[in-house]
């Protein structure tokens, strides 16, 4: 399937052929996204579980202990979330079937991590570009493209978690080039991150375009080969990308 749709895409005269997405607060806000999977996570312990008392400032303090010990886990965010339930649970109770619990409050948690808002104009855009290129998400989160409203424009995903290794290792760059086939050159970053997504990809070798949000401040410590403020900008900005090779 990949095959084909490189061999269409390349047929094209866009010198890019490949657009890597960044996700949260690149494509949707993520903060809201995380506040109402965290609330429907404690409703759910409530019904489910109504000995185990929901606290965030308790998680927060059995997340540090694992951290300490599996420090690897900062780069696993399903797993670690994972952990910190089961480490919860166990402080709670030692009769409660911690890790059962806990793999049945994830599939609650994740359910709802997948309900995103996309930013005005994203699916719009997203539909428009991937007539012409093909797009990858590439996360250091724990979103699955695939699995929200917009999934369906994206060729192919790779994840932090999956690769084993969060940006701002190349890992995740690597990847997504050796699974579309293409060179650095033929590939394209788009991120709000100045030094996760903007420098990192660019010490990879991709083009870099920073949507430059309101809540992040700051630089980074390379340039962006473009600077936008929307996603809706997205298909100029690779235009003129395409005009300057």
């Amino acid at each position: 399937m990949i095959e084909r749709i490189r061999e269409h895409k390349r047929a094209m005269t866009a010198k890019i052929r490949v657009v890597g997405f960044d996700l949260d607060d690149t494509l949707w806000e993520v903060e809201p996204v995380i506040l109402r999977a965290e609330q429907a996570l404690a409703g759910w312990f409530r019904e489910a579980v109504p000995s185990f008392r929901y606290d965030r400032v308790h998680l927060r303090r059995i997340r540090d202990q694992v951290l300490e010990t599996e420090p690897h886990l900062s780069g696993r965010l399903t797993e670690l979330r994972r952990r910190i339930l089961i480490g919860a649970l166990e402080e709670t109770s030692p009769d409660l079937k911690a890790t059962t619990i806990a793999d049945d409050a994830m599939k609650v948690f994740l359910e709802h991590r997948h309900r995103i808002e996309p930013y005005p104009g994203v699916a719009e855009t997203l539909a428009e570009l991937s007539r012409q290129y093909t797009l990858a998400a590439l996360t250091n989160g724990n979103a699955n493209i695939h699995r929200t409203d917009i999934g369906h424009h994206f060729d192919f995903s790779f994840s932090a978690e999956e690769i084993g290794a969060p940006k701002p290792h190349a890992a995740l760059f690597e990847a997504a080039l050796s699974h579309a086939g293409v060179e650095a050159s033929e590939m394209v970053y788009v991120g709000d991150d100045p030094k996760l997504d903007i420098d990192a990809a660019n010490r990879a070798g991709l083009k870099t375009i920073w949507i430059r949000r309101d809540l992040r401040q700051g630089e980074g410590e390379t340039r962006p080969n473009e600077t936008i403020s929307q996603v809706t900008e997205l298909p100029g900005a690779l235009a003129r990308l395409n005009r300057a090779d």
